[in-house]
């Protein structure tokens, strides 16, 4: 614990409580000094300032960071970019942890490319923290520089594809790679660091205290969508590019923040919501109609403290949702117009469903009492109901009415089961 304590880390988020909640958590695994910055822009000053005036800066070092992705008017991608490559960064061997709600694959890849240390994937847990900081700071891969790159060797896979293998079969120089050691400093400082389990588990504990002031936050981010939304209303539908921009950004902060707090149905409606305004290119009323059902649906969440996954009530919630994002696409004038990721998340329910098959009455057995007490109105019914051959005499016990064998009760249950879902 004590390498912790003599550890300075930088904090990079926009949300001021999420900002918060982390230096807390950060404190309590005992790091000794934080910084914090609401943006990229922020961070570079700061990380600025450390090298020309530490005292100013309240640091002689930063010795990592840990930094959101989304953020205005510089974002975590560009600040990596900057730490990693700009002549004014103070150490390019910085150990940068990224925070973001965006972990599909392409996303994870690109933070790769810029030198991310580590990737952590919103919503987080107390425990997923300590294990991403623990190995940022103890990661002892060489940097290595080829080509654009430069940042910790991304090779990390033990089993080789075919490529791997021809380019194993090359001299570092006939590939243009060069490595690097980073300083060994921080390495030896946290040599013995760890977070125990009970620091985990208070860490977690303070986290799921902060459940009730989420559910205000997701109000006043509610509130912001209905803004925006109001302005689409009274608007045309090409002047409605800036709410939209504005709703996909709400979109995506409440998508990370849901889990980690106990509602995991607002992040999963928050990435419903995200995906659907990704692109702005169908900013149609339609589409603003949509926008409202998922507000709707948030707005039941927080209002009944609808937490985990909900029960029968939170499915019910997300089939309502489900149904009116189905809805939405088979309307829609052109698919082209809607994010590939809202497509994919919905295109299971596009089809119809299945009308159920109609029940089988049961075989309808005719009394012969009520044949012969019937009075048939004219001739040709009176044929009709003069069955051919001889009638069978009641009091003949060798003659059996087929229609009250065992076989007349015999009934086909199979098409009488429940088709609803």
């Amino acid at each position: 614990m004590s390498g912790l304590r003599s550890t300075t880390i930088l904090v990079v988020e926009d949300q001021m409580q999420i900002r918060g909640l982390l230096a807390s958590v950060l404190r309590t695994f005992g790091v000794g000094n934080i910084l914090r910055a609401s943006n990229g822009a922020e961070a570079i000053e700061l990380l600025r300032t450390v090298s020309r005036d530490p005292a100013a800066a309240g640091a002689s070092r930063v010795d990592a960071i840990l930094s959101d992705w989304v953020m205005h008017p510089v974002d975590g991608a560009m600040l990596l970019r900057w730490v990693r490559k700009h002549k004014e960064s103070p150490n390019r061997f910085l150990p940068f942890v990224m925070i973001t709600a965006f972990s599909d694959p392409h996303r994870v890849e690109l933070a790769r490319d810029l030198g991310v240390t580590e990737f952590l994937s919103k919503p987080f847990s107390a425990q997923s923290v300590a294990i991403h900081l623990m190995a940022a700071l103890k990661d002892k891969r060489r940097f290595v520089r080829v080509g654009q790159f430069f940042g910790p060797d991304r090779r990390r896979r033990e089993s080789l594809t075919a490529k791997d293998r021809r380019d194993a079969e090359k001299s570092d120089e006939e590939k243009g790679v060069t490595f690097y050691d980073p300083p060994m400093d921080l390495r030896r400082r946290v040599a013995s660091a760890d977070i125990d389990i009970q620091r985990i588990l208070e860490v977690q504990r303070e986290m799921d205290s902060w459940a009730e002031d989420f559910r205000d936050w997701t109000d006043d981010f509610i509130k912001q969508i209905d803004a925006a939304l109001g302005a689409c209303r009274g608007s045309e539908t090409a002047d409605r590019l800036r709410p939209f921009n504005r709703i996909n950004f709400l979109a995506h902060e409440m998508r990370g923040q849901g889990g980690t707090f106990g509602y995991p149905l607002v992040s999963k409606v928050a990435r419903s919501l995200f995906d659907l305004t990704l692109h702005n290119l169908d900013r149609s009323d339609a589409c603003c109609d949509l926008i409202e059902e998922h507000v709707r649906i948030l707005k039941a969440v927080v209002r009944e403290r609808i937490t985990g996954d909900g029960g029968i009530i939170g499915r019910e919630l997300m089939q309502e949702l489900e149904r009116a994002n189905a809805k939405f696409l088979r309307n829609s004038s052109g698919l082209q117009y809607v994010s590939r990721a809202f497509h994919d998340a919905n295109v299971h329910n596009l089809e119809e469903p299945a009308a159920p098959k109609p029940k089988k009455p049961p075989a309808k057995k005719h009394l012969l009492s009520e044949e012969k007490s019937a009075a048939p109105e004219d001739a040709g019914d009176r044929d009709e109901a003069i069955p051919d051959g001889p009638i069978p005499d009641d009091d003949d016990p060798n003659d059996v009415d087929p229609d009250k064998g065992a076989d007349a009760f015999d009934i086909d249950i199979s098409d009488q089961e429940d088709a609803d879902r």
